[in-house]
């Protein structure tokens, strides 16, 4: 593997490559993952911006008004909301949290690149490792450290805006039965709190394929949560009439909630997949539901995030080590 300081656009970037994969990583902007590229495939996985230079966004700004391309880390919540518990009651977290739109410090090895920031209104460090596991899958470890004496809570989510292929196909847990429109804005699903059977729902009387919704509807912007209590960790996208697939896992004990984005951004169809350690993207509703993580004072968690893309037959769940299951020739025929 190869690992040297390169320019995406207009920004210094750390490029890492494998047989298979070449990754753009932006550390003076939020410490983003730019790019992910597909070198068997020949094909660029992250929505880019078309635009000439890179939009990089100050802290503490929307983000609509930023670069809204690649994968963002978002801390400690994705929604703009005020923190819910003391000591920190009331104060106010930005859009897409805080860590998104700070310059990270970045390390890099010969087989590897950590990224660590510090938090500006909370006293915490994140922190990254990105390595390749295998030729087809980048892992990042992460950790966050507190480093008050007080229990912290915080949503953890890879905001990864993933290209969106005609005939690509979100696939879930088995256990995803039920999951819960969180978006803000009008579309099929409905307004906060609106459930809806997966993988397939009834919108105005009519079948609507959630996980297989393409082409998109003018506008299109939707969020839902899985609603199930999880005992897998894993998500995918993937293309039955190709068999390219692109999937994440991660431990479900650190990580133990996993929401969805599906929709337009600019003229450009993208999905992100977003397992996290808190539901419904507002920090102060997370925790009033009890469905938030928190990290005790003086002490870190940690947890890892693997991104993989291969060819199958289909997928049925991804290991620890970001290998696709899938069901044999003759399950599939039965």
């Amino acid at each position: 593997m190869l690992i040297y300081e390169s320019l995406y656009k207009n920004v210094a970037s750390v490029v890492m490559e494998s047989d298979r994969m070449r990754v753009t990583v932006l550390p003076e902007s939020g410490g983003k993952i730019q790019s992910i590229f597909n070198k068997v495939e020949n094909k660029e996985l992250l929505v880019q911006s078309k635009n000439a230079e890179f939009r990089r966004s100050s802290y503490d700004t929307s983000f609509f008004d930023g670069d809204q391309s690649g994968f963002d880390e978002v801390f400690p919540s994705i929604e703009a909301c005020r923190y819910p518990t003391a000591p920190w009651s009331g104060i106010e977290i930005p859009d897409h949290g805080e860590v998104w739109a700070l310059p990270w410090t970045a390390q890099r090895y010969d087989d590897h690149l950590t990224l660590t920031v510090e938090g500006v209104r909370f006293p915490y460090q994140l922190k990254k490792t990105i390595e390749f596991q295998q030729d087809n899958c980048l892992k990042i470890s992460y950790s966050v450290a507190n480093r008050s004496d007080f229990p912290f809570a915080y949503i953890w989510a890879p905001h990864i805006l993933f290209v969106r292929e005609e005939d690509f196909e979100i696939r879930l847990p088995a256990a995803v039965k039920t999951v819960m429109s969180t978006c803000s804005v009008d579309n099929k699903l409905g307004k906060f709190g609106s459930m809806h059977t997966w993988p397939t729902t009834v919108v105005d009387g009519i079948d609507y394929p959630i996980s297989t919704s393409t082409p998109m509807y003018p506008g299109k912007c939707e969020k839902y949560y899985a609603m199930e209590t999880l005992d897998e960790g894993w998500c995918a996208l993937f293309n039955p009439k190709t068999g390219s697939a692109i999937g994440l896992s991660y431990p479900v004990s650190a990580v133990p909630y996993l929401g969805v984005w599906d929709g337009l951004v600019g003229d450009q169809c993208a999905t992100a997949l977003e397992p996290c350690t808190g539901a419904f993207d507002d920090l102060g509703v997370a925790n009033h539901w009890g469905r938030v993580q928190t990290v005790e004072g003086k002490s870190a968690k940690e947890w890892y995030l693997t991104l993989t893309i291969d060819n199958v037959r289909g997928v049925d769940g991804i290991d620890s080590a970001g290998n696709f299951k899938c069901r044999k020739i003759e399950e599939v025929l039965l």
